[in-house]
Order: structure tokens, then C-alpha cells, then sequence
């Protein structure tokens, strides 16, 4: 799917979110690179950090994270350019107060909007996917409840 076929899938599944139930949108997990030399099989693997963003709706209010770049205590590399784009974007950083609802306490960018407001937040998560670089045609998205 290209930006604007994502913009409206990510649209639609937001606006018919129910209570609690919320979205996942990221690129496949890379797997993490494995372990070499003789004690390979006692080292743990490396979290491998990934792009990815969650909507969740409650009391038709949209709570959005995207994953954190180090610029705000995150796993994922990003230039200095790069986290002023997201900031432009409308992405909240921790820290930061919105009038509609609390910070998360993982350092992720976040952005709180009513759920009336849908396309607002696929804007978002579009732009913050293609701001980092992201191959929008690996993306993935999943509903839970």
C-alpha cells in the first residue's frame, strides 16, 4: 500500500474502534542477529529496535505512540532532522502536556485526539513512518481488543 491507501485503511479502523480496543501498525520485527563463539548459547539476543505505532480508544478519545527515537530516551536512530520532522508533524514528546489526556510513561512520541478526529492520527502515523524512512509496502497492521 502506498501513503494515501494507508492514510484511509488507518482512517477507517481508527473512526470503528471500540472500547479499549486499540491498533498496531509496524514493520515486520528484524530478527535479531544470531550469537557467535563459544558461549553463544548463554548470551540472550539483542533487542533488535523497530518501527512501529499503536492507537488505543477510550471513551472515544485515540491515545497514540509512536516508537521513540533516541532524541527522547527511545531505541530508534534517528538525526537530529529527522526528530524536528516528527516534532512538525504534531508529535508530542514525554514530557509535554495535551489538555486531552496523559503523557505515556515510555518514551515514545504521543499525541491524543478525539476519536472524531481520526484522519489527524493516520496523518500522523503516515508521516511518522515515512519521516524515518520506513518501506510502506512492508507495513503491518493488527487489531486487538
Amino acid at each position: 500500500m502506498d501513503a494515501t491507501q494507508w492514510q484511509q485503511r488507518i482512517t477507517s479502523e481508527l473512526a470503528d474502534l471500540g472500547q479499549q480496543e486499540f491498533v498496531t501498525i509496524g514493520e515486520p520485527e528484524p530478527p535479531a542477529p544470531e550469537p557467535t563463539g563459544f558461549l553463544a548459547r548463554l548470551r540472550s539476543k539483542p533487542a533488535v529496535p523497530f518501527r512501529w505505532g499503536q492507537v488505543l480508544c477510550v471513551d472515544e478519545v485515540l491515545f497514540a505512540e509512536f516508537a521513540g527515537t533516541q532524541h527522547i530516551g527511545g531505541t530508534w536512530e534517528a538525526s537530529a532532522e529527522q526528530h524536528e520532522a516528527l516534532r512538525a508533524a504534531g508529535w508530542l514528546t514525554p514530557g509535554e502536556t495535551d489538555p486531552i489526556g496523559p503523557a505515556p510513561s515510555q518514551p515514545h512520541y504521543w499525541r491524543t485526539v478525539p476519536q472524531s478526529e481520526a484522519g489527524l492520527v493516520a496523518d500522523l502515523l503516515v508521516d511518522a513512518f515515512r519521516i524515518l524512512g520506513a518501506d510502506l509496502t512492508t507495513l503491518t497492521l493488527r487489531r486487538d481488543q
